[in-house]
């Protein structure tokens, strides 16, 4: 009955629900009140959904078509330009305002931007692709690379308060401090965004059953034959079931 009191706390805490009440229920009810709030889905907002389909395959599907007879040049044209142009899946999480205060060294939180700016400028050019700058969010330098010819996902990078955030399509990495604003980007995080663009990277994603807000997101780059993780955020799942999701940048 203890074990089944603490859980009902616990649970409630990590699923938003009335910590007091599952843990009078806990009390009460022992491990019923653990299994219905198992099956009571989280208050917590959700990511969106992944995306398991790419830009690539998309534009394959419609290469078939034209070579079925079922479409004609014209409508194949038509059709790639709507799948290139589709809007950006993923969404800018909230942040706290970009208070600018002074550091212990010295340095202004505004000390960061230009090397960061710098560096996501450079991530894009290596990789000849497309960024759009976000000046209407509440981070101090955003960039989005959308879906395009050369990436099949889109990812943002944004800087707030001298650390890197990085997100996608139903995925999300935790703030890397940089340490020092002249650097721009940390040199495991500059690793694994490099060869997460440039194709030889992945990102594995692990949902909880039945829950599409991922509890353990890492960026894996290949060394010596095996998969390393540079970055990597964790969590603990509710459920002792969960799927195993890989996004890689196929489109190169």
């Amino acid at each position: 009955m203890f074990v089944s009191t603490i859980l009902s706390g616990v649970i409630a805490t990590v699923r938003d629900r009335s910590v007091i009440l599952w843990t009078i229920l806990g009390v009460l009810t022992g491990p019923i009140a653990v299994g219905l709030l198992l099956c009571i889905p989280s208050r917590k907002a959700v990511l969106p959904p992944i995306s398991i389909r790419s830009l690539a395959s998309e534009i394959r599907e419609l290469e078939e078509l034209r070579e079925r007879g079922l479409l004609s040049d014209e409508e194949f044209a038509q059709g790639k330009a709507r799948v290139l142009a589709s809007p950006l899946k993923s969404e800018i999480p909230p942040a706290l305002p970009p208070n600018r205060a002074l550091s212990d060294s010295g340095w202004t939180w505004a000390s960061y931007q230009p090397a960061t700016r710098a560096a996501f400028i450079d991530l894009a050019q290596r990789h000849r692709l497309n960024l759009q700058w976000q000046d209407d969010v509440p981070f101090e330098v955003v960039c989005t690379f959308p879906v395009q010819p050369r990436l099949s996902f889109a990812i943002t990078l944004a800087l707030e308060k001298g650390s890197i955030h990085c997100w996608g399509d139903g995925w999300a990495l935790d703030g890397t401090a940089p340490g020092n604003p002249e650097i721009g980007l940390p040199a495991d995080l500059a690793e694994g965004l490099g060869a997460l663009l440039g194709g030889s990277g992945r990102l594995v994603v692990r949902t909880a059953y039945r829950d599409k807000s991922p509890f353990w997101t890492s960026l894996q780059v290949p060394r010596n034959g095996r998969w390393r993780t540079v970055r990597y955020q964790s969590g603990i799942p509710i459920l002792p079931l969960w799927r195993r999701i890989v996004i890689r940048n196929d489109a190169v």
